[in-house]
């Protein structure tokens, strides 16, 4: 989610720049005059209108982001250690990455699978020994999401498959 945030932050700073760019140009009236000052200024106000949809898109995703990580049946916490040429990382390297599962669709550092919204429907969870595999989509496209999962005890395996039946209605099928 700090990605999707920090995106979000990026268009929002260069639309309000390009804008008040725009706004500078047109009020201190260098853009009335001169020709290219005119194609400047269209210039300004199209990337600043470009940017501003890019704003909204982030937007929207970062609104999915909050009903995903608000309701989660399932999070699960990897690690992923990186170091210079395969060499042992230092602790600055280490990025810890977190994976919420939730009713409205997975969040998947940085990313959205979404699901139960826009006609993509949750069709089947799958739980084996060492994964958790979603199938999701539309009536045409369906795809297939499978997240490695740590080792679960059989009760708390048997709270998540309630919970996923509970809140998507979908009975996870169990594979050992």
């Amino acid at each position: 989610m700090k990605a999707i945030k920090r995106r979000s932050f990026i268009f929002a700073a260069f639309t309000g720049f390009f804008i008040l760019t725009g706004a500078l140009l047109l009020v201190f009236g260098g853009a009335a005059s001169d020709i290219r000052a005119r194609i400047f200024l269209a210039g300004v106000i199209l990337a600043g209108a470009i940017l501003a949809g890019f704003w909204v898109s982030e937007l929207g995703k970062l609104r999915i982001a909050w009903l995903i990580a608000g309701n989660p049946i399932l999070r699960i916490r990897t690690a992923v250690i990186s170091g210079p040429s395969g060499g042992a990382a230092q602790p600055g390297n280490i990025e810890n990455t977190e994976v919420i599962v939730s009713y409205f669709g997975i969040l998947l550092a940085g990313k959205i699978i979404k699901f139960n919204q826009d006609g993509i429907r949750l069709r089947a969870v799958e739980i084996g020994n060492d994964f958790i595999s979603f199938t999701c989509g539309t009536q045409r496209q369906t795809q297939n999401i499978r997240l490695l999962r740590p080792v679960i005890d059989p009760a708390t395996l048997e709270q998540i498959s309630e919970r996923f039946r509970y809140e998507t209605g979908i009975t996870p099928t169990v594979l050992f």
